[in-house]
């Protein structure tokens, strides 16, 4: 039988081995809820909680994608990487997304 101590011993290991990707997706759905909250306020979005709860979980995702790519492609110290992720997870889903049509439209036209 496994003792618990050692499984939270591992958990805690594999945290910080991965500590960067972590604090990323933290920043990125701290981002992400931030977005929302500010379009709530502005009156560009009614609250809805289940909105709410897509938009930080979109964010989130699209944070650590994004710092994956900083660090894979491009090759960013992961401290430039986590401050990229966290800025492209309070632009939103949309936001982004519509900025990487109007690039590849561009670039293909």
């Amino acid at each position: 039988m496994r003792m618990p101590e050692k499984a939270v011993a591992t958990l805690i290991a594999k945290i910080a081995e991965y500590w960067d990707a972590v604090l990323a997706v933290i920043i990125g759905v701290f981002g992400g809820g931030l977005a929302y909250l500010g379009e709530v306020k502005s009156g560009v979005r009614r609250w809805d909680c289940a909105t709410f709860l897509l938009s930080v979980t979109s964010a989130g995702f699209f944070s650590f994608v994004t710092y994956m790519i900083c660090i894979d492609l491009f090759h960013w110290t992961p401290g430039l990487s986590v401050a990229c992720s966290g800025m492209v997870a309070h632009l939103g889903a949309d936001k982004v997304k519509q900025m990487l049509t109007d690039f590849f439209t561009k670039r293909l036209s």
